[in-house]
């Protein structure tokens, strides 16, 4: 009986974590393919191309602040404990995706839709900058005994389940529905839709416990410093080694996944439902591949699947920036989105639980966040604006792959202080 109530607490706490790591993406990803869309409802007609790249600024903006979130929220996370901070960051979430989706436009208010817009997505990624770290934090250490890995892993199958969902219904609502509809209310279902997640999550997360590792530290050991201080001061090398890590998931899921299928539109003529599929299989595809290698773990040395993985990702990408490999096809891009998502599963499996294992529990969040944020501004957050320019500038993707030909090789020699820095030999 007691196995039982266990196992139904567990599957609990897995559904709450990964509710909110599905709604961060779906809401991500809505806006990034809604790109054109929202482009033409918040800013002048007369802007033309402009209005495309202030969108895509929105999206850097919102980036650029996730790390100063989530050392707040990390900082109140390691002072205060897991669950508060867990439980409220997903309210935070919803509040702007709701407003985003009651948004009058400029036609309606002018730039004071713009500016709302916005604001709302500076918020966001305010609250984002904390929820992420925070449900790594908190799983890692609630499954600490057992896989850690493969509980972690969920949270990286939430975001791109999310991100397979989410691209899917683009494709749907923009196939399916007639113009005057998408323009009108079809464009703000997605972001209503996210909104109605986080309640369902805020639901679940209040019944859940402090986590037991955050709460035997503060027993024996309670700490009256400054997480954020002693970060800094004490971690500077296991920060700049976090960071390495997490910037090629980053780099190449929102190239991949994201803004080559979407740039693809606007530079080279691509259906966007055609586009929206790719991210589609791409998404799930790595969502169920990061289950499979954070479940090898138990057999296979985290480092070893790390290696591999790198490794098959730079073969890849040297193929496809020496032209031995083309994209310029739907059908290529479709199947190589496919085996790039499949190879850097075995990054993306692990590396939410690799971070969690760098840090000790007193700063676990705070370290966390500041590795995720940094390395998902440099990777994701200004994507968009160099992407486009490169591709406006030299119609041609080469250029954009060798960028990720040479994160891929320094996060293939970051593998040496990772291992140096955690307990896998």
């Amino acid at each position: 009986m007691k196995h039982t109530s266990s196992s139904s607490g567990n599957l609990r706490l897995i559904v709450a974590t990964t509710i909110g790591s599905i709604f961060e993406i779906f809401d991500f990803i809505a806006f990034v393919f809604l790109t054109p869309v929202l482009a033409e409802l918040f800013f002048p007609k007369s802007s033309n191309n402009s209005a495309l790249w202030f969108t895509y600024l929105t999206i850097a903006i919102s980036y650029l602040l996730r790390p100063i979130g989530g050392m707040i929220l990390g900082h109140l996370g390691d002072k205060y404990g897991r669950k508060s901070v867990f439980s409220i960051s997903i309210l935070l979430m919803s509040v702007p995706a709701l407003v985003i989706g009651l948004l009058p436009t400029y036609a309606q208010i002018g730039y004071f839709a713009t500016a709302l817009l916005i604001i709302m997505r500076i918020l966001q990624g305010f609250s984002v900058g904390g929820e992420v770290p925070g449900s790594i934090t908190y799983i890692a250490e609630k499954f600490k005994s057992a896989n850690y890995f493969f509980a972690c892993a969920w949270l990286t199958f939430g975001a791109n389940f999310a991100v397979s969902v989410g691209s899917q219904g683009i494709k749907l609502l923009t196939a399916y529905t007639s113009h005057e509809f998408l323009y009108s209310i079809g464009w703000r279902l997605p972001f209503l839709f996210g909104s109605l997640l986080t309640i369902v999550g805020f639901y679940i997360r209040k019944s859940i416990s402090e986590s037991e590792e955050y709460q035997e530290m503060q027993r024996h050991k309670p700490h009256d410093s400054i997480p954020l201080v002693q970060l800094w001061r004490n971690y500077k090398y296991p920060i700049i080694s976090g960071i390495l890590l997490s910037i090629i998931v980053s780099l190449t899921t929102s190239i991949f996944h994201v803004f080559l299928p979407n740039l693809f539109v606007t530079y080279f003529h691509f259906e966007l439902s055609q586009t929206a599929g790719i991210s589609s299989l791409g998404a799930i595809t790595m969502a169920i591949a990061s289950l499979l290698f954070a479940y090898l773990v138990r057999f296979i040395n985290p480092i070893m699947i790390l290696r591999c993985a790198l490794f098959g990702l730079i073969l890849i990408f040297a193929a496809i920036a020496g032209d031995i490999v083309k994209l310029n096809q739907v059908s290529q891009l479709y199947l190589w989105v496919v085996i790039i998502s499949f190879v850097l599963a075995g990054v993306n499996g692990l590396f939410f639980a690799i971070l969690a294992d760098m840090f000790p529990t007193a700063i676990r969040y705070s370290g966390i966040a500041v590795c995720y944020n940094f390395a998902y501004i440099l990777g994701a957050g200004i994507t968009p604006i160099w992407s486009s320019s490169i591709l406006e500038l030299t119609h041609s993707y080469h250029q954009i792959i060798v960028i990720c030909l040479v994160v891929a090789v320094i996060s293939l020699l970051n593998t040496v202080n990772i291992k140096r820095l955690t307990s896998y030999r």
